[in-house]
Parts: structure tokens; C-alpha cells; sequence
């Protein structure tokens, strides 16, 4: 994992086995300045550059994929990645990652994570789907919520990382009672979905919502469809007294 003040990238293997020593190079063009840092000490990425670090970690097996995420602090305008290399020292076997894509609220798809599959000879690149993943509030009163809403997949293959439902692709206030609100979140392919853990960080008066269900699909076409079941409520004082919850598909 490289942690930078502002992102972080994610190295996502198969196995847990103990690596040594990686040169991580990261080709990037940014809009104004950029830090990237693995905890100490912050360095400083300028426009344009291409940014070589070594990290020491365990055995990463085989890397398929990484994930890349950004803060949305105040001032920030966007991180534009280009690419992203990861070489073992030691056996000089290195991926190559094709990002070519922005990191940013304000651009293109919104998104402040992205992830991208590894690309190597000897291993198939997997795809990346756009997953659409339906929020369904009950018809209770008080289902409603206007706190921050997040979310991870979970698959065969993996999971998503946290990920924030931002915009809805419905018009609308989003969860609102008897509503359901559908939103795309990007990711390498999972294989067959197995749970999701969804929850809300409790913002605003009466946050807790009655959540029916999740359903989610590989992409908007797609007839396959998993279906999580909760019926219940996320609030700290009704339901399941808990604002996150683990739901298996049926």
C-alpha cells in the first residue's frame, strides 16, 4: 500500500504470501502540485513527472489489479494518472498499469477511485465493469436519509473498497422514502458477487434509514442481477442498532 497526503494506491494480489523490495513508478500529470508519500518523508509531485519510489512488503503473489483513490480536501482541483509500473527488483518481473484518466469531482466521471487490471504477457487482463448498484429505501417513516452513504462489493475475485454513493442516476434527492436511487461504481471485475457492507456516517438530523435492499448488476445492460435482502434499519437506535451492515446475496 502507498500512502500519499492526498490519494493512496492500493496494490490488490490474489494471495497473501512476503515479497522484498519493489520499484513502484507512477507516471502522472497533476494541475498545480501534488503530494505523495510513503508516511515519511512527503514528497513533492510536480506537473507532469514521473515519480520512482521502492517500497518493502510482503509477498504480493499475483498482482491483478490496483486501486488509486484521492481525498477531496479543500483546494484540491484533480490528479491526472497516466500510468503506473511495478517492477520486482529482485526477478525484474514488472506490470504495467494504463490509467490515462482523471481523479477529481469535476471532471469526466466524478471519481476519486479508479482501479486498473494488471497488464502482463503471461496473465489475462481482466475487464473493468461499471457496476450499478441499487439502493432501495423501505416505506417507512423517517426511511429516509440524508447522511453520506457508502458501500463495498465483495466477489469472487475480491472487493471494491469503500466507496461513496455520490450521484444517483435517478433525479432527485437521493434515499428518500419508497425511493430507489441507482449509482455506478467502477471496479475490475469481481466474479459472482457474494456480500456487500453498507452502512452511513450518521450526518444530519434522524440519519438512520430503512434500508430494503441493495441490488446490483455488472453493467446496465447486464440481465444478471444479485440481489442483497436487509428489511431493516441503519440507525443506532431501531433495527439492528448499527449504521453498517453485512449483507450475503440470496
Amino acid at each position: 500500500e502507498i500512502k500519499r497526503t492526498d490519494s493512496m494506491i492500493t496494490l490488490i494480489s490474489a494471495s497473501n504470501s512476503t515479497f522484498p523490495l519493489y520499484t513502484v513508478k507512477s507516471g502522472n500529470s497533476t494541475q498545480g502540485y501534488g503530494k505523495m508519500s510513503l508516511s515519511e518523508p512527503a514528497l513533492t509531485v510536480l506537473s507532469s513527472s514521473c515519480y520512482l519510489v521502492q517500497v518493502e512488503t510482503g509477498d504480493l503473489g499475483d498482482v491483478y489489479k490496483i486501486r488509486v483513490s484521492c481525498d477531496d480536501v479543500p483546494g484540491f482541483k484533480g490528479w491526472h494518472l497516466k500510468s503506473f509500473h511495478l517492477q520486482e527488483l529482485h526477478t525484474k518481473q514488472e506490470l504495467k498499469f494504463e490509467c490515462n484518466c482523471w481523479l477529481t469531482l469535476k471532471k469526466e466521471d466524478k471519481e476519486l477511485v479508479k482501479e486498473f487490471p494488471a497488464v502482463a504477457e503471461d496473465q489475462k487482463t481482466l475487464p473493468v465493469y461499471k457496476y450499478v448498484v441499487s439502493v432501495h429505501i423501505g416505506d417507512r417513516w423517517g426511511a429516509e436519509t440524508f447522511a453520506n452513504v457508502y458501500i463495498t462489493l465483495y466477489g469472487k475475485r475480491g472487493d471494491t473498497g469503500v466507496r461513496k454513493l455520490r450521484t444517483s442516476l435517478m433525479e432527485g434527492r437521493k434515499f428518500q422514502r419508497n425511493k430507489v436511487d441507482s449509482f455506478l461504481v467502477e471496479a475490475v471485475s469481481l466474479s459472482h458477487l457474494q456480500k456487500v457492507v453498507i452502512g452511513h456516517d450518521g450526518e444530519g438530523y434522524g440519519a438512520g434509514m430503512y434500508l430494503k435492499m441493495v441490488t446490483v448488476k455488472e453493467s446496465q445492460d447486464s440481465d444478471k442481477e444479485w440481489v442483497f435482502p436487509l428489511w431493516s434499519w441503519l440507525d443506532t437506535h431501531l433495527g439492528l442498532c448499527e449504521t453498517v451492515c453485512e449483507i450475503v446475496t440470496v
